[in-house]
């Protein structure tokens, strides 16, 4: 099978072949990025190139050493917007209209895992400015094709429900206020893809309705297949990592962590990026 078709992966397919999806960036490259010169186009147009190879095959990007993360957050915010342009627009991800937010933890939120989901963009960029001190805090990643195979084999009735049409309440949120999708689906290129808020989309059912009692369980197999070991893939991003996910292809959560107050505290920049066909018909 060709390397530039979509892939059902694993975590063990991700581990033995990183070529798919990671692209190591070379120092040089970094800084040429950085001086955003002549020469920083042909860079970005080598790392668009590899973006699009890779969300092609499996759904996400990684660029490992994509800046110096000494530099300013100022600086750093400048060369990933240099490197998104031709890729996407940036969006609001909030209520509050922002364009960009450093994530980070919030009264000791990090310590709850955060469960797979999607969020309500075509792309989600997210760049490690620091790690978490204690080593953990790792990207969840899964693949809907993999989902999707599994339920296949083994529980067509909750495949089924999973394909209908489910309703979402994002009032008050960035982007639409009331999504109705299908959790799993195939697209119109044929890739399976996925929309999945696990609070959100609960919060609309009442178990006491049968039919919403049925919804509930399909929920819980999904959730169970998602945790199952290796199916999903725990990835650490390194201080200058950078991460591109298809949302409609790959659903992402996030492992514990306990955070450390001051300098070595967790800190990503996430950016949301719609497509510019997208963007142009809304």
């Amino acid at each position: 099978m060709s390397d530039n078709v979509e892939i059902g992966w694993d975590a063990k397919h991700l581990v033995d072949r990183p070529e798919l999806w990671s692209l190591p960036l070379a120092r040089d490259d970094q800084h040429t990025l950085a001086a955003a010169d002549d020469d920083a186009h042909k860079v970005r147009s080598a790392v668009h190139a590899f973006v699009d190879a890779a969300i092609e095959r499996v759904g996400f990007a990684h660029i490992a050493g994509f800046v110096d993360p000494g530099r300013s957050e100022d600086d750093i915010t400048r060369t990933l917007l240099f490197v998104l342009d031709g890729i996407g627009v940036v969006v609001p991800q909030n209520g509050a209209g922002d364009l960009l937010q450093v994530l980070r933890d919030r009264d000791g939120d990090g310590v709850t895992a955060l469960g797979f989901h999607c969020d309500t963009c075509d792309l989600l960029v997210l760049l490690c400015l620091q790690p978490a001190a204690d080593g953990q805090g790792f990207t969840r990643l899964a693949s809907a094709r993999k989902v999707d195979d599994i339920l296949t084999a083994e529980d067509r009735d909750t495949l089924s429900l999973l394909r209908e049409d489910w309703t979402y309440d994002r009032t008050g949120r960035a982007g639409p206020q009331i999504v109705v999708s299908p959790i799993l689906f195939t697209q119109p290129d044929g890739t399976i893809g996925c929309y999945y808020q696990t609070r959100t989309v609960r919060a609309s059912l009442n178990p006491d309705r049968p039919a919403d009692a049925r919804r509930l369980a399909a929920l819980d197999v999904l959730d169970e297949v998602l945790h199952r070991p290796g199916v999903g893939f725990d990835l650490m991003l390194a201080a200058g990592d950078l991460l591109l996910i298809r949302n409609s292809r790959v659903l992402h959560g996030r492992s514990p962590y306990i955070d450390q107050p001051g300098p070595k505290a967790r800190r990503i920049l996430r950016l949301w990026v719609d497509d510019v066909a997208t963007e142009e018909n809304r």
